[in-house]
């Protein structure tokens, strides 16, 4: 997947330059503008693209991501086999998740606000599975 971005990027600084040198030679300094503008333009609505890509994959991959809200209690099973027991969920990106570095012991209000001073970002693509963890039910395991 980083090779077709950065394939895609490469190419698009070449049309760019290839427009720039082509079309744009009567208007001296300004095409140098006008091609960097372009150039910035296109890798953000290539970034925003792959962005999209990602969170959709993801969602599909672990539907409980979706589901996912602050400062709820999780489990996170890796794909080496190692688990992240009882950590509290902060945030997410398209490729990775922002939990607790350590595990929560106790529901009470210090040990979560403990939790979230230490924090530690896991990449969705070694996540093997997600599971929200109720008090109640001793966890749902949701895939």
């Amino acid at each position: 997947m980083k090779f077709i971005y950065w394939l895609i990027k490469i190419v698009l600084l070449f049309v760019v330059l290839y427009i720039g040198d082509t079309y744009l030679k009567s208007l001296g300094w300004w095409s140098v503008i006008i091609c960097v503008v372009a150039f910035i333009l296109g890798t953000r609505l290539i970034d925003k693209k792959i962005d999209e890509y990602n969170k959709q994959y993801y969602f599909k991959r672990l539907p409980v991501l979706s589901e996912l809200k602050q400062g709820q209690i999780i489990t996170i099973e890796l794909l080496n086999g190692q688990k992240l027991a009882n950590r509290v969920y902060m945030a997410s990106l398209s490729t990775e998740i922002l939990i607790g570095a350590e595990p929560i012991l106790t529901n009470g209000f210090e040990e979560l606000e403990q939790g979230m001073k230490k924090n530690r970002w896991v990449k969705l693509k070694k996540v093997k599975a997600i599971r929200i963890e109720t008090p109640e039910h001793g966890g749902i395991n949701l895939k």
